[in-house]
């Protein structure tokens, strides 16, 4: 499908009408398309389908052939956006998610006689990503027609999918024979075994060894060892499966991201201890008040040793790249793990005002089931889809705050955030729309409320951030909190979400934490030249003044003051310079009649200031 190829297409259709004698260009692979009519936009679909589930094509847009005779009728540039839309919201796959098909769909205008032509070019999608559909049928390409798919033919490719999918923990390792395998480490696997049910004997040789290992899939009939294999039993994995066999841990200051950097390579079991050892040994542990002054880490263990475990077990071993764990101290762990996410697992729409961008979790999705099964022996992974659970409850349990996962090629970076989910911002985001939200809620704020609030709220600003979140919904968490705040008309179900799925966002009242237009109308252009600390008072106080009913001192607006524009870490002198600057600027407002001060020099917003002109020049 060169350029030459299509070049010799359109001269043999010139050719043709020029000269009155039908030439027949339409083959297999090629197809023309008039487009003036409703219909033949169906048809394009139609035929692109079946390009992309057969072995592709070329579709010409703009010429017409009826009755062995070519008209040109042009391409009108007026629907340019329906061709585009074909490459991201025109074909679904088995989950009913539109595919992503830019590399699989190209086009451009090519000069015709007197106008132009669209030519398509449609690349077939790789076996395991057949087939999809359009308009909920799947078509595929016989000579020069486009014919549904049978049911019998869907059905065996997705089968074949799945074979090809569980094959991939059991792909042959060359070079690795049955003597690069550990004897100590398959009877280890075996007394683990006889803990439940003794069913094995432990093994005096490899050679006695051989069909224990078939039975496990760790070697084929060939005795050829596998991916499975070398991964929990190799004498040395990194030689054979390099990268797929290391974690590359850093503990990053900031100034020096390789001051204590560390490569563990290794099978996965004791990748998965050293991984967790080398974070435990360096995260953060507080002394508490409570409790006799007991020790608390950033983070809950057992929420490290399970986030560590999932990366290594669900990771894909087809990609020869290693797992990275960053530790930043005082703000989070990032893990990258190789691989991506089933589509099934994925909810995505930004079409709309509100983008969305969540992880469905419970959903088993283990890209290794044989792994998986084995590391449940070891006690290192629970059920399938508990991990992304684990850190929902740890977040709604105030342990950690929103983990976030961005997703891009053939890398999931997962972050999880020290501190907590109810911060001491999201206290003041909350007691400023206090009383707007009690008055709905018609009782006051629980923490429960307080946590599954604040869940919706980061959800939303890590979506905007083209950052995924993990759905929480009533069928998995705090049912009868959201069923509370949907009946207060506090949260409603987005468009994005189905019926076993929903999914929620806030009252777009709760939303609103920087209220510039209003401040547009009452300063005018003069808003423009504010400066961010002068913004971000007059947010405070307009909030609290309007939706809770309070005043506020310059003490009490300062911190947020402060973390809005630096974060949550506090620099002493930083802290302080502010305060004085809040305190000045305060003064100011209440100078110019734009806050109200009270008797305990606390302020609110005056609803009835008229900006004058030249306010802040």
């Amino acid at each position: 499908m060169n350029s030459e190829y299509i070049e010799g297409i359109l001269f043999k259709i010139e050719e043709s009408i020029t000269t009155d004698k039908f030439i027949d260009v339409e083959r297999s692979i090629v197809e023309l398309k008039d487009l003036s009519q409703g219909s033949d936009w169906k048809s394009l679909k139609e035929t692109i389908c079946a390009f992309l589930n057969t072995s592709g094509g070329i579709v010409i847009c703009g010429i017409q052939e009826k009755n062995k005779k070519y008209y040109h009728t042009g391409f009108n540039r007026d629907n340019e956006s329906k061709i585009i839309e074909l490459q991201s919201n025109c074909f679904k796959n088995d989950a009913d998610k539109y595919v992503d098909l830019s590399d699989n769909i190209k086009f451009d205008y090519k000069d015709f006689l007197d106008g132009e032509v669209v030519i398509i070019i449609v690349y077939s999608l790789s076996q395991d990503n057949k087939f999809v559909k359009v308009n909920n049928n799947y078509y595929e390409r016989k000579l020069t027609q486009d014919k549904k798919i049978t049911e019998d033919k869907l059905r065996h490719q997705r089968e074949y999918k799945v074979e090809i999918e569980n094959s991939k923990e059991t792909t042959i390792i060359s070079q690795a024979s049955i003597d690069d395998l550990s004897l100590d480490k398959i009877n280890h696997y075996v007394s683990l075994l006889n803990k439940e049910i003794k069913n094995e004997t432990l093994k005096p040789d490899l050679e006695k060894a051989k069909s224990f290992l078939l039975r496990s899939h760790f070697i084929n009939q060939a005795n050829e060892v596998t991916t499975l294999g070398m991964l929990v039993c190799g004498e040395d994995p990194f030689t054979f499966l390099e990268s797929r066999a290391e974690v590359n841990c850093y503990y990053d200051t900031s100034t020096d991201i390789g001051k204590d950097k560390k490569l563990f390579r290794n099978d996965v079991i004791n990748l998965m201890d050293e991984t967790f050892r080398y974070i435990w040994g360096h995260i953060k542990i507080n002394r508490t008040i409570k409790e006799g002054g007991r020790s608390e880490p950033e983070y809950p263990e057992k929420l490290i040793r399970e986030t560590i475990n999932n990366a290594l077990a669900h990771r894909d071993y087809t990609i020869n790249n290693f797992v990275s764990v960053t530790i930043e101290p005082n703000r989070y762990i990032e893990i990258k793990n190789p691989g991506s996410f089933k589509e099934k697992i994925k909810l995505i729409n930004t079409n709309t005002d509100i983008g969305i961008r969540r992880l469905i979790a419970g959903i088993p999705d283990s890209k290794n089931p044989k792994l998986a099964n084995v590391l449940k022996v070891y006690d290192k992974i629970e059920s399938q889809g508990r991990g992304m659970a684990s850190l929902v409850n740890a977040a709604l349990e105030n342990l950690i705050d929103l983990p976030t996962y961005e997703i891009r090629q053939e890398t999931i970076s997962l972050k999880i955030p020290t501190g907590q989910l109810v911060d001491e911002s999201i206290e003041t985001w909350l007691k400023g729309f206090n009383s707007y939200i009690t008055k709905k809620l018609k009782s006051e704020l629980t923490f429960e409320h307080k946590a599954v609030l604040a869940y919706f709220y980061k959800s939303e600003l890590a979506n905007r951030k083209r950052l995924f979140a993990i759905l929480l919904t009533e069928s998995n968490n705090h049912y009868e909190i959201i069923e509370a705040l949907k009946q207060a008309k506090l949260i409603f179900e987005h468009e994005a979400g189905t019926e076993t799925n929903p999914v929620y966002v806030l009252d777009r009242t709760l939303m609103q934490t920087d209220f510039k237009d209003e401040m547009m109308n009452i300063f005018g252009d003069d808003y423009i030249h504010f400066s961010p600390e002068a913004r971000e008072i007059l947010n405070i106080v307009y909030l609290f003044t309007k939706f809770n009913n309070e005043t506020l001192k310059a003490a009490e607006i300062t911190p947020e003051v402060y973390r809005r524009i630096n974060g949550r870490e506090i620099v002493g002198k930083k802290y302080e310079s502010l305060g004085r600057k809040v305190r000045a600027l305060c003064k100011k407002f209440e100078h110019d009649g734009i806050f109200n001060k009270g008797v305990k020099s606390d302020y609110s917003f005056n609803f009835n200031h008229k900006a004058k002109e030249g306010l802040f020049n």
